[in-house]
């Protein structure tokens, strides 16, 4: 139980790619609580002990101490994934500048890595937070996740260069792991509630995707791309390919100096 909290606070991602996660969540539950907030907010919730669980970016799940990663559930594509991009009008070896997107540090640090050990091309990454447009005169490319990415995609698909985890998956044969839900050890939240809200989104996932479609007035084409991006782009299962994908994750970004663990990571 947090700080000065009656129940446990759960820290919910309001993007599309999670909502098949947090869709039971959101129904009021008089066991625990929840807020809303951008994955790199709930990172500092949980690390900061303001909520009991969150669904966080992976990268910081060995760098947060007292959390377990709730085994079996995650936000993974084995390629494309349709919304984290690297936008621009250049082909990824000629990019030598890139706006980092501050939402997520996952995408940030996996970038780096595909850019230094994959294109293997030297880069500048600087923080950015402004339109895509306004990021390209700037730079030579701009990293966008989450809705804005794949709206942008929708709407640009010629200024998209990168796939980021099409191209993870090309770079080392596994699917790439964006989030996973995040546990404080010491909350009486049992990782069964996380277990359950995945198998109850599953089922619902045209239901979601057709509401996201109404509420952002797609077209009949944009529609049926939002249910494949839920059904197709996206999977929600963490397995044994999925561990081994994101523990290679930690690896290359702990080598770069990318991250510093504080602990080795524990499935609950």
């Amino acid at each position: 139980m947090t700080s000065n909290s009656l129940k446990p606070v759960i820290s919910l991602i309001p993007y599309l790619n999670a909502l098949p996660l947090t869709h039971f969540l959101k129904t009021k539950n008089p066991t625990y609580s929840v807020t809303t907030d951008v994955p790199s907010e709930s990172c500092n919730k949980l690390a900061a002990g303001r909520v009991d669980a969150g669904l966080v970016s992976s990268i910081s799940l060995p760098e947060i101490p007292d959390v377990c990663a709730v085994d079996g559930v995650c936000i993974a594509s084995e390629g494309p994934v349709e919304s984290v991009f690297l936008f621009s009008k250049k082909s990824p070896d000629q990019i030598h500048s890139i706006g980092l997107d501050p939402a997520s540090r996952t995408s940030n640090v996996l970038i780096q890595i595909l850019m230094s050990r994959w294109v293997k091309t030297k880069c500048r990454f600087l923080p950015f937070q402004g339109e895509l447009a306004e990021g390209m005169r700037k730079m030579d490319g701009v990293l966008a996740i989450g809705d804005r990415a794949f709206l942008s995609a929708i709407e640009n698909p010629a200024i998209i260069a990168m796939d980021l985890a099409s191209e993870w998956k090309k770079f080392t044969g596994f699917p790439f792991v964006f989030a996973m839900w995040g546990l404080r050890r010491t909350s009486s939240l049992s990782p069964d509630i996380f277990r359950k809200a995945m198998e109850s989104g599953m089922e619902k996932r045209i239901e979601i995707a057709d509401q996201f479609s109404r509420e952002n007035q797609f077209t009949k084409r944009q529609q049926q791309l939002t249910r494949r991006y839920l059904t197709h782009n996206l999977h929600y299962t963490f397995g044994p390919r999925e561990r081994k994908g994101l523990l290679l994750f930690f690896s290359y970004a702990t080598e770069m100096g990318l991250i510093h663990p504080s602990h080795e990571l524990n499935f609950i």
